[in-house]
């Protein structure tokens, strides 16, 4: 079996599907009835949310809470699982509570050095439970990420901010959609079609579509998007083909994954069995 096929641990969200990516093997974990826009490890659960409105334990398919609008991000933090998305508003996903309330779409969250960030469609990153502002942009922020004890966030404009200072450390000509710390760097991507390096500025590869999803796993990073192709970033190879966009990615741990392998169903595949010759309907 090639290299890249002994790919585990891995979960893909493509359109409503929920699958793992097991040495070769694809096992679908469940299925939602609209796209699937965040996963989430938490307290050794993993929880997937999108336009259901709805956040599901993705084991045992059970509702754990219900919005009136679309999810767009999940967020395990100092115990607690959060979500937020166009109900403009942060939930205590379980807890129930509403923790923050924004003036339009909340696009990301992020868990960093003991507190948890939002931003969105308000062009603004806050300290969420604390209730304050702590970085203002230009336009929409659509990514947050924690990268070697530092907050960066990136959005509609292209550039790339270390969050508390607001410097500048990188531009792009167009959106960038995600951002992913993996192997002590920070990465981007976004409507360019690109997977870029952030500091360096370099470029690991181009894709055909705008690139939505950075995932880092077992100190790699994988790159999916509206194509529906998955990629092994650092090495620029394409690890599975599906019709579907890739909406969602996630790194599970290894207890949680193969219980999540347990219950779910394995794939009919292609008599070759490569994973890149596979195609979700």
């Amino acid at each position: 079996m090639a290299e890249q096929e002994t790919l585990t641990g891995l979960v893909i969200a493509l359109g409503g599907r929920i699958y793992a990516l097991h040495e070769g093997t694809i096992v679908q974990l469940g299925e939602r009835t609209n796209l699937v826009h965040a996963l989430c490890v938490h307290e050794g659960r993993l929880y997937d949310a999108g336009r259901t409105m709805r956040v599901v334990d993705t084991l045992s398919g059970e509702r754990v809470a219900e919005r009136d609008h679309w999810i767009l991000a999940l967020c395990s933090h100092e115990g607690r699982l959060y979500d937020a998305g166009s109900t403009n508003r942060i939930f205590d996903t379980v807890g129930g509570a509403e923790v923050g309330k924004r003036e339009d779409a909340i696009q990301a969250l992020c868990s960093q050095e003991g507190r948890l960030y939002d931003a969105g469609d308000y062009c603004r990153v806050y300290d969420t439970l604390a209730e304050e502002s702590v970085a203002v942009r230009e336009d929409w922020i659509l990514a947050l990420c924690s990268h070697e004890g530092r907050l960066y966030d990136a959005g509609a404009g292209g550039e790339i901010y270390e969050t508390l200072t607001s410097t500048l450390v990188a531009r792009r000509e167009e959106a960038v959609l995600a951002l992913a710390s993996a192997g002590g760097r920070l990465y981007d991507a976004g409507e360019e079609r690109r997977v870029y390096d952030t500091l360096a500025g370099t470029v690991l590869g181009e894709r055909e579509e705008p690139v939505a999803v950075l995932c880092p796993h077992q100190g790699g990073l994988y790159d999916g998007g509206t194509q529906g192709w998955l990629f092994e970033s650092i090495t620029n190879r394409n690890v599975l083909a599906g019709r579907k966009a890739i909406t969602a990615a996630c790194s599970v741990p290894p207890d949680l994954f193969a219980t999540l392998l347990a219950r779910g169903e394995q794939v009919p595949q292609p008599s070759w069995g490569r994973l890149t010759d596979w195609f979700a309907g």
